[in-house]
């Protein structure tokens, strides 16, 4: 069931430029609203809407030059959704994304009809759009994620990044509705698209190839922040809280609070004796070939529900990486990446743990991670680690 679709700059220019923006604002502020847009989309329920949008008089401007396409393909993806696509072209890597009955549902017009008179809704070009197909189906998927906006209250911390392979990553350090550690990382790179009537768009669907995410089990912030110090010591990232022992972090930390409630470790009494988590810190983070292998074995596991949990390690150009193992695959020398970290992402994955925390977000108090670092730069870590190489 598809649920996302990304809208590119170009696409959210045109929604403002040309008016959409502050109709679908004016929507949201009136009697009516606009209520949440989403679920399960039916082929019955889609035949319906046509069939009172034809009623409504809504295709009677219908482009003459588009018709037939239109028909053919919409007939098209209702029979045989997976037969129509959408092309996107990733740096030399050409996506072929199946279309899915929800991708249908931005083609109707639907959507549109709750802000658009019937003579505008297939006017794409008073509109400056480039044809009807990418016109209604812009203005469908800015109308859900209009309809899906619930604030910041339960955003963790954000940041993007531009990586040498083209892609530009958002990575989000958050919690679960069960407060367990989740990392997401998206590809908003708008990289060209054609959509399923083989006209140019500025949007895609978010695909499974644009996501990665780390889905972890309980109180793991504090482990994982160890294996982010340890790759920042290994590596020698110029981590700016390295010149002061944390001192300006911890205080930014301090100044947003402790927030949550949603689970008794918010409620302090559950806090680790920070030495523990620096067992075995004297030993490097294993070094991944150019293949992602190596034979040795991680010292920093961050566990999954389950008997599963995602390994630390140095990838061959020197990121962060981890790597999500079962039982079957925690001999196989090859790691599979779940989520890789340029050394320039190090401090904000820090900043992020922190955040989270502090918010509520996650099962680890804000104190934790402060008395982690606190010990990292404190003289009994110089000798504690003296004592142990």
């Amino acid at each position: 069931m598809r649920s996302d679709y990304l809208l590119y700059p170009e696409a959210l220019k045109k929604i403002k430029n040309s008016g959409i923006e502050e109709k679908v604002k004016n929507l949201k502020n009136s009697k009516e609203g606009l209520g949440y847009i989403g679920g399960v989309v039916y082929s019955d329920d889609l035949m319906r809407s046509v069939k009172d949008l034809k009623e409504q008089g809504f295709y009677d401007h219908f482009p003459k030059d588009f018709f037939g396409n239109y028909k053919q393909t919409m007939n098209g993806i209702v029979n045989n959704p997976e037969k129509f696509q959408w092309i996107v072209q990733r740096s030399s890597v050409t996506i072929k994304e199946p279309c899915e009955l929800e991708d249908l549902l931005l083609f109707t017009g639907e959507l549109p009809s709750m802000i658009l008179k019937p003579k505008e809704i297939w006017d794409y070009s008073k509109f400056g759009f480039a044809s009807a197909s990418e016109f209604v189906a812009t203005v469908s998927a800015y109308l859900v994620q209009q309809s899906r906006f619930t604030g910041t209250h339960n955003q963790g911390y954000k940041w993007t990044r531009k990586r040498e392979d083209g892609s530009e990553i958002v990575t989000e350090v958050t919690g679960s509705m069960n407060a367990d550690l989740r990392i997401f990382q998206t590809d908003i790179f708008p990289y060209p698209t054609i959509d399923p009537f083989g006209k140019g768009i500025g949007m895609r669907p978010e695909i499974d190839s644009d996501k990665s995410w780390i889905a972890a089990y309980h109180s793991t912030e504090g482990i994982l922040l160890t294996a982010v110090l340890k790759y920042i010591d290994q590596q020698n990232i110029k981590a700016t809280f390295r010149e002061d022992g944390a001192k300006q972090l911890i205080e930014w930390g301090s100044s947003l609070g402790q927030g949550g409630g949603t689970c008794t470790e918010h409620f302090g009494g559950f806090d680790t004796d920070s030495r523990l988590f620096f067992i075995g810190y004297e030993y490097p983070l294993p070094q991944l070939d150019e293949n992602s292998s190596t034979k040795q074995h991680s010292n920093f596991w961050i566990n999954t529900e389950g008997h599963n949990a995602y390994g630390a390690y140095v990838a061959h150009n020197g990121d962060f990486v981890l790597s999500y193992q079962d039982d079957d695959s925690m001999e196989n020398p090859i790691k599979s990446i779940s989520a890789r970290f340029l050394p320039d992402d190090a401090e904000h994955l820090v900043k992020g743990l922190i955040y989270q925390s502090a918010r509520g977000l996650g099962r680890t108090s804000a104190k934790q991670l402060f008395n982690i670092l606190g010990y990292r730069f404190s003289d009994s870590f110089l000798k504690d680690m003296k004592k142990y190489s």
